[in-house]
């Protein structure tokens, strides 16, 4: 995990942007930080188990035998994927308890039309040996769902990557000096007297004082400490395009790729 305050602050230090005055704001921060984080994501799940180094960056996203209840709906069993869920990383798999002993069975992931193919022969519909699913669709919350045969499968254990946590820096402000003190993840600090809070979620603004307690919105990267470089790299490629920036662009690119070997 990378503390988003130490990435700003880092990515300050390496602009030096800090000596030219508030060039960079916490909330364009947040927006960038947004986008470089998917970005980052995007790379290594394209190239993900391909090396071992998107392997060991995507091992934290990895959930593995996630487990789903199911329930018949339309001739098939129906159940949610999870809020997180990205996309599958191998086969899902249930428990045939019908053998002794029971044995994982795995379900081949086929299209709807392969689906609709396959049950028409009875050689090749789902079956309890060779059972089958479909992902799509979505329930009342618009969570996706996974659609299996045969109705005899009550539930399925699932591998998927998780999506990433939006990065988010969140602080309060000394009213007289404008200082910023940035907040930990999961945290609820003292509010004091002569202090400031904006809620950026609900954009009410809080007034520091005995007793005053604020929440705060920062979450962290999920990445580890070897992404680092690459993140700020992107970071810098970003920004030299707002800005513009020839020198920060060119800067972000070399960086980059010196990251990536």
């Amino acid at each position: 995990m990378i503390l988003t305050k130490d990435v700003y602050e880092l990515f300050l230090d390496q602009i030096r942007i800090d000596k030219r005055g508030d060039g960079l704001e916490v909330i364009e921060f947040n927006r960038l930080i947004r986008l470089v984080n998917q970005e980052v994501y995007d790379d290594y799940v394209k190239l993900f188990e391909q090396d071992l180094e998107s392997s060991d960056s995507m091992g934290g996203f990895k959930i593995l035998n996630y487990n789903i209840a199911l329930a018949a709906n339309g001739g098939m069993m129906v159940g949610t994927l999870p809020s997180d869920y990205y996309q599958l990383i191998g086969k899902p798999h249930y428990l045939d308890a019908t053998t002794v002993p029971a044995i994982a069975r795995y379900l081949d992931v086929v299209s709807n039309y392969e689906d609709s193919v396959r049950e028409e022969d009875y050689l090749t519909k789902a079956s309890v040996t060779y059972p089958t699913c479909i992902i799509g669709g979505v329930d009342g919350s618009g969570d996706m769902q996974i659609r299996v045969r045969p109705t005899s499968v009550t539930d399925i254990d699932i591998d998927y990557l998780k999506t990433p946590t939006v990065p988010f820096l969140d602080y309060f402000i000394k009213d007289d000096t404008f200082i910023k003190t940035f907040m930990d993840a999961d945290s609820v600090p003292n509010l004091y007297e002569g202090y400031t809070y904006l809620d950026p979620v609900t954009g009410v603004t809080t007034t520091g004082g005995a007793g005053v307690i604020v929440t705060s919105h920062t979450e962290n990267l999920d990445w580890n400490d070897d992404d680092l470089s690459l993140i700020i790299a992107k970071l810098m490629q970003k920004l030299g395009n707002i800005l513009p920036d020839e020198g920060l662009l060119k800067g972000g690119m070399a960086e980059e790729i010196k990251t990536r070997g």
